[in-house]
């Protein structure tokens, strides 16, 4: 089944879920003026949104495929892909922060990026992206799978693959290693986008999260481990100056030669980060894109 998801319906979604927890606004008192909604929460500024279900393999069970893009593309054949790994919580009521899918749509709008889009499939509950998780072998559906449902969009590359990958939280976890892997398989990414990875430094803090049985497996997928396999590829960084993976993070930035974006923000492993960074985050993905160079 293929929906496209109202932008105004979404924004609605959006605003009265506030993302990750945040504060819901006072009732409006019906005889005081209406509120003025923001230009940024128009929904001309919301990119194109369409969700369909897929069977996995891998997962044994259908799940959902989201593809955002620019509004108003001509066409979306060899519609050149980002990979966006999702966090702890999943798919709703977006995996991707609202103030990056924005930025998406108005930074095409106004000429300053080619058009590309995003990609993002369910991982289910507290995925880091490595097979024989709870949810299934989710590295397996990434590089096996993925290819073949956007080649059937006719989108990413030649063989289905997105050009860059990205994370928020779990996902920047899993977005290193899929970025290693894409390395050692003679197919590398053109950059790597992290939003405040959950890279933990201990076995301690990581049992704590109860993604990994043992500390073999853990450490066998550890990204700091892996830093050698990304082959330089450049990798961006965001994070808040107070976020519980501060110290991984920090490492990641200390022990990997190419960060050519680090910023370091007022606040914790929440919106108060992840719904500032859009412009700079889009960016910094749009330099990427190959034949730009």
């Amino acid at each position: 089944m293929r929906e496209r998801i109202s932008r105004r319906l979404l924004i609605a979604v959006l605003l009265v879920a506030g993302l990750a927890g945040c504060a819901a606004p006072p009732l409006h008192d019906a005889s005081s003026p209406a509120p003025v909604v923001e230009p940024a929460l128009s929904e001309h500024d919301m990119p194109v949104i369409r969700t369909e279900h897929v069977y996995s393999e891998h997962r044994r069970a259908p799940v959902r495929l989201y593809l955002a893009y620019p509004d108003g593309l001509e066409s979306t054949a060899d519609l050149p892909m980002v990979l966006y790994l999702h966090g702890r919580d999943g798919v709703w009521p977006t995996p991707i922060p609202y103030d990056t899918l924005a930025s998406l749509e108005r930074l095409y709008r106004e000429g300053s990026i080619p058009a590309f889009g995003f990609a993002v499939v369910d991982g289910g509950y507290n995925p880091y992206w490595n097979d024989g998780s709870a949810n299934g072998d989710l590295a397996a559906l990434l590089h096996d799978e993925l290819p073949r449902w956007l080649r059937e969009h006719g989108m990413g590359d030649a063989g289905g693959r997105p050009f860059a990958v990205a994370g928020i939280s779990t996902g920047g976890f899993g977005a290193l290693n899929y970025a290693a892997d894409r390395n050692l398989a003679g197919h590398p990414v053109a950059a790597v986008a992290e939003v405040a990875p959950a890279l933990q430094v201990s076995w301690e803090a990581m049992r704590e999260k109860e993604a990994f049985a043992t500390e073999e497996d853990w450490s066998a997928v550890d990204p700091l481990r892996r830093l050698g396999d990304l082959g330089g590829v450049p990798v961006g960084v965001w994070t808040g100056d107070e976020d519980p993976f501060l110290d991984g993070i920090n490492r990641l930035v200390d022990e990997y030669p190419n960060t050519p974006v680090v910023s370091v923000l007022p606040g914790g492993h929440d919106p108060s980060v992840f719904e500032v960074i859009g412009p700079e985050f889009v960016t910094f993905l749009a330099d990427a894109l190959p034949g730009l160079h």
